[in-house]
């Protein structure tokens, strides 16, 4: 069975039908509320999420206090010009290597988090990223 995690106010949830569940809650302490501690175990949220059904949501998520639900990941890298529309508006030539580059752990926000600009000549996009 799937599952999604979420970040709830700084501990660790799965999220199922709108609502949400503490994964320290829910395991009965197995696993802690740091949500970079229970992505270093996906088969005991795989166990979890397939009981959600016996427990109590602990709230809704549109209510939620979401944040980043890998906070704190110990690499992110991204691809630049990785595509025609940004090479074209960049003024610049998609390469024929990709352009690597990193994001620190401190740039790492929320849904719903301020984003905070700190020098005056900065890229407008922003950077999705996957967890794998």
């Amino acid at each position: 069975m799937s599952f999604t995690l979420a970040n709830v106010a700084g501990r660790a949830a799965l999220v199922r039908d709108g609502h949400w569940y503490d994964v320290a809650r829910i395991s009965a302490g197995a696993l802690g509320p740091d949500p970079m501690s229970v992505v270093a175990d996906p088969a005991a949220l795989h166990r979890l999420a397939a009981g959600l059904a016996a427990h109590t949501p602990d709230g809704e998520l549109s209510s939620a206090d979401l944040a980043a639900p890998v906070p704190r990941p110990a690499k992110s890298f991204g691809i630049g010009l990785n595509y025609q529309e940004h090479a074209d508006e960049s003024s610049m030539e998609v390469p024929d290597n990709p352009v690597v580059f990193t994001k620190f752990p401190s740039c790492v926000t929320g849904p719903f988090d301020e984003v905070h600009l700190r020098s005056d000549r900065c890229d407008y996009e922003g950077e999705l990223v996957v967890v794998i």
